[in-house]
C-alpha cells in the first residue's frame, strides 16, 4: 500500500494481515501436520493393493509417501516464519514503506502455494473415499484473502488493479502449479523401478523437476520483487515464465499421460505475454498517480 491510500483502508487491511500471520502461526502448521497420516494411511492401503496386484505403479507411490510427509510440514513451518515477518513488518506496511508490500505479499503466498499443492493429495486419496470439504482450501484463503486486499487496496484505476490482479494472480498459480510438478517429476524420476538405470521417456523427468522447482523459485521471488516495484522483478516473473513454459512444455511433449505439465506451459506463457506487453511493465513497476 502507498501512504496515500486511505487511513481507514489501511487499517483494515492491515487488520486483515495480522489476522492472517496469527492463523499462519496458530492454525496452518497444525492443519498441515494433521492431514498426513490420513493421506498416508490411505496412500499405503493403496500400495498394498497395487504391489498384491503386480501393479508396477507401486514404486512410485512408495515415494509419494515421503515426499508428502516431508512437504506438508514444511509448507506448515514456512507459513509459521511468514506469519512472524507479517507480525515484524505491519507497522511499516501500514506507513507504506514499498519494500514492505513485497515482502507481505511473499509472506502471503507461503498459504497460498502451500494449501494450493496440498489439495490434489487430499483430494486422491481422502476426499476420494471419505469427502468431506478440504482443510487446504482454508490454508489457502489464509493467505489469499490479504494478498489481494494489499493488490486491490492500492491507490489505482481500474486498469492498474486489472494488472495487479492478473499478473499476482498467476505468478502465484503457476508458481504452485511448478512446485506440484516438479515434485510429481520427482517422484516419477527417483520412485521408478529400473533406477538408477533411466527408463524410456523417463530422463526428461530429470529435466522436468529441476527445471519447475527452479521456476517456481523464479516466480516466488519476483511476486516479492515486483510487489516492491523493483524492476528486477520484472526480470524474474519473465525468466521464471519462460523456464516454466520450456521445461513444462518439454515434459509434456514427453510424457503426456495428464494435462498437468500442459496446464503449467500455458501459465508461464501467460506471465512471459504479460510481461512483454508495456502497458503491463509501465503500470507494474510505477507507483500509479492520477
Amino acid at each position: 500500500m502507498s501512504p496515500h491510500t486511505n487511513p481507514q483502508t489501511k487499517k483494515i487491511v492491515v487488520g486483515l494481515v495480522v489476522i492472517a500471520a496469527i492463523l499462519m502461526i496458530a492454525v496452518v502448521p497444525f492443519s498441515a501436520f494433521k492431514m498426513v497420516n490420513p493421506i498416508l494411511t490411505y496412500q499405503i492401503e493403496r500400495i498394498e493393493q497395487f504391489t498384491a496386484d503386480g501393479n508396477p505403479s507401486a514404486p512410485l507411490l512408495t515415494l509419494t509417501t515421503w515426499l508428502v510427509s516431508f512437504f506438508y510440514p514444511f509448507w506448515g513451518s514456512m507459513s509459521v516464519i511468514g506469519g512472524i515477518a507479517l507480525l515484524v513488518i505491519a507497522k511499516s506496511l501500514y506507513e507504506g514503506k514499498e519494500w514492505s508490500r513485497g515482502l507481505a505479499l511473499l509472506c502471503l503466498a507461503v498459504p497460498s502455494m502451500g494449501g494450493a499443492y496440498m489439495i490434489v493429495p487430499w483430494m486422491n486419496f481422502v476426499g476420494s473415499k471419505e469427502g468431506g470439504f478440504p482443510p487446504a482450501v482454508i490454508i489457502m484463503m489464509i493467505g489469499l484473502i490479504p494478498y489481494f486486499a494489499i493488490l486491490l487496496a492500492d491507490k489505482g484505476d481500474i486498469k492498474q488493479k486489472v494488472v495487479d490482479f492478473f499478473v499476482f494472480l498467476m505468478l502465484g498459480v503457476s508458481g504452485a502449479e511448478n512446485f506440484a510438478n516438479g515434485h510429481a517429476a520427482f517422484r516419477i524420476l527417483y520412485g521408478h523401478p529400473k533406477r538408477p538405470l533411466f527408463a524410456e521417456g523417463i530422463s526428461i523427468t530429470f529435466f522436468g523437476w529441476l527445471g519447475l522447482w527452479v521456476a517456481f523459485g523464479l516466480l516466488t521471488a519476483a511476486i516479492y520483487q515486483l510487489g516492491a516495484r523493483k524492476k528486477s522483478g520484472w526480470y524474474l516473473a519473465l525468466i521464471g515464465g519462460a523456464v516454466a513454459l520450456l521445461v513444462s512444455g518439454a515434459t509434456h511433449y514427453v510424457r503426456h499421460a495428464t494435462l498437468d505439465y500442459l496446464y503449467g506451459a500455458l501459465m508461464g506463457l501467460s506471465i512471459v505475454v504479460m510481461m512483454l506487453i508495456p502497458f503491463f511493465k509501465k503500470r507494474l513497476l510505477e507507483p500509479y498517480s492520477e
